[in-house]
């Protein structure tokens, strides 16, 4: 099946790339180039329409949201086009709802590529439209010279009888030879749909294991804020009994100072108690959704790392105008919004920002609980805006981060969810928005 679907000189293939993103293109050409297929390249719609009148490609793969015209008005200008009408346009995007997809279609588009691209549902869809592609010329061609030859065999009026039935039995052999290649597009067609669920599979694998590395970097960076939570508590009950022991030698340790001692020392435990009682239940497995409000759980969060924020003299506000309880999977929205709390933390200590602000607000509106972080760190740079959600990708050292904070944080809220995380700069620093739409709304 392979040779079918990544033939290298199948026709000596061109192909149009048209994407605004440099990187893409230079991702999608190298991979298509290692099969010997001729690229052409153009970064927004305007010019891959007349790179397309000018080369005549064999099939386009185009971007869904360039600036300018956007992928589904380019697809529709081309098979406006007699020229271009028959191109095979293959859409890539990340966009990947029903209705994108139908619009795509309506467009003209035959087929949708996924972003993050996988390589080996690339070639295959590309292999499988390009075959296409060819096996429709060549039935056009063979229709065409058949068409000719009865023609000709009509107008001269020279064919016997025999010659005709020669002309009906060579098309009832395209016919036939029509038939088994289109069997054979089928079967190819059922293959690349067990291989692409195959890919689909091994990328749940994927994310699988980045769940379970986020949650190992989230919970060391809980036992570090364990670490401050029990440091001021401990060091007061070192102190009382420090004091109860000094009084006992002197001889002045009396009943009552001895019972305070006590008193206060348990206060701490107790303290001390709570803390590794939320700091588990943070952990704890979630398998079914329960009712939760999400600016008490925000509020709980930050419980946990208070003592650290302070420590880097860093004030963080909360403002509840108005969230309401709704069913969802508490814990891992906790871990979520630590995720964001901490990349501004980092953030702000990196600039050094002064008078260091993180500002919470919850609200309910048009059906949704919406929980708004915001900080006065300077915002993100507008080159990698639309990368930080993206895993692994991360500004600091290896050793520093992992690049996967933001990225689980995104999976939880719209996977897990069913909700929508995303981030702008305002002109103090940056905001994430967090969208959750209750059930019942």
């Amino acid at each position: 099946m392979n040779a079918i679907i990544a033939q290298p000189k199948d026709h000596a293939a061109a192909i149009l790339v048209i994407d605004d993103d440099a990187n893409n293109l230079a991702i999608v050409s190298s991979l298509l180039q290692e099969y010997s297929y001729t690229i052409y390249v153009a970064e927004d719609g305007e010019s891959g329409i007349r790179r397309a009148l000018l080369t005549r490609p064999d099939l386009i793969l185009l971007d869904v949201l360039m600036p300018g015209i956007d992928g589904f008005e380019t697809c529709q200008r081309l098979k406006a086009v007699e020229a271009t009408r028959d191109i095979p346009v293959i859409f890539m995007t990340a966009l990947a709802e029903m209705d994108q997809k139908v619009r795509g279609f309506d467009a003209g588009a035959v087929d949708y590529i996924i972003k993050p691209l996988q390589r080996e549902e690339v070639l295959a869809r590309v292999g499988v439209h390009i075959h296409l592609r060819h096996l429709a010329k060549e039935l056009q061609e063979t229709n065409a010279s058949l068409e000719k030859r009865v023609e000709d065999r009509t107008a001269s009026l020279a064919s016997t009888n025999d010659e005709l039935q020669k002309e009906i039995a060579e098309r009832k052999l395209a016919e036939e030879a029509l038939a088994i290649k289109q069997e054979q597009l089928e079967a190819l067609n059922l293959s690349l749909e067990q291989r692409v669920i195959e890919e689909v599979e091994k990328n749940l694998q994927k994310d699988r294991l980045l769940f379970q590395n986020t949650r190992l970097a989230a919970m060391g960076e809980l036992l570090n804020n364990i670490a401050h939570q029990w440091r001021q508590p401990l060091n007061k009950i070192a102190l009382l009994i420090q004091g109860c022991l000094y009084e006992s030698n002197e001889g002045k340790l009396e009943h009552e100072s001895f019972k305070s001692c006590v008193n206060r020392c348990m206060e701490h435990i107790t303290y001390l108690s709570n803390t590794i009682n939320s700091f588990q239940s943070f952990f704890m497995p979630e398998g079914e959704p329960g009712k939760f409000d999400p600016c008490e759980t925000v509020e709980k969060s930050l419980a946990l790392v208070r003592s650290s924020y302070e420590e880097n003299g860093i004030s963080v506000r909360i403002m509840n105008n108005g969230s309401v309880p709704m069913m969802g999977f508490r814990n891992a929205f906790s871990q979520a919004v630590l995720s964001i709390l901490n990349n501004a933390q980092q953030v702000l200590l990196e600039r050094g920002t002064p008078q260091r602000l993180i500002e919470v607000e919850c609200l309910y509106r048009d059906g949704k609980n919406i929980v708004t972080i915001s900080d006065n760190g300077g915002g993100i740079d507008e080159k990698i805006i639309g990368k930080i959600f993206d895993p692994y990708f991360t500004t600091k050292f290896k050793a520093q981060g992992t690049g996967l904070g933001l990225y689980m944080a995104k999976m939880i809220i719209e996977k897990n969810m069913g909700g929508r995380l995303s981030a702008r700069n305002t002109q103090a620093g940056a905001e994430f928005t967090i969208e959750l739409p209750l059930p019942d709304s």
